[in-house]
């Protein structure tokens, strides 16, 4: 269902009380949408602005150099030590099925995940940090030859 249908009777409401008990603002960092007599949104400005973040990927492989696989246990304890910590506010895991050449020049194909992480501009040299710290202690951890870094050069919109 559609968060707008549940959020804008509960938004009209609140207007509807603070229009009269003199309220003038609902929060001041987000702009309040203009309505016209009939209740229809005047302008096409959403009812929540969005925000501006930056988007890295990161791409794991699970195969291990020498045999074995990343086991899902061993995953989940790199992420509790490893990711979380530096990023407590979130980031999404997804798993999928990669396939690269190796530095032998062998087509590697295997099962893999990807950590997709979103931050502020503010906070975008501290992340660029972290995520290199997380790429260098999976290759470590697990000998991978490498861990591809994808970031996003442009700001992406966020609506939570």
């Amino acid at each position: 269902m559609n968060k707008y249908l549940i959020i804008l009777p509960i938004m009209m409401i609140g207007f509807l009380l603070a229009a009269e008990t003199g309220a003038a603002t609902v929060n001041s960092n987000r702009p309040v949408p203009a309505f016209s007599d009939s209740g229809i949104r005047k302008t096409p400005v959403p009812i929540y602005a969005a925000d501006k973040f930056y988007r890295t990927e990161l791409y794991f492989g699970t195969d291990i150099a020498g045999g074995g696989k990343v086991a899902d246990a061993d995953w989940n304890r790199f992420l509790e030590e490893t990711v979380t910590p530096r990023f407590p506010d979130g980031f999404t895991v997804l798993d999928g099925f990669g396939q690269y050449r190796d530095a032998t020049g062998r087509i590697v194909r295997e099962p893999s995940r990807v950590i997709v992480f979103l931050y502020p501009k503010a906070a975008r040299r501290e992340a660029g940090r972290k995520i290199d710290e997380i790429r260098a202690e999976y290759k470590k951890r697990f000998r991978q030859e490498s861990v591809l870094r994808l970031d996003f050069t442009k700001a992406v919109t966020v609506d939570f």
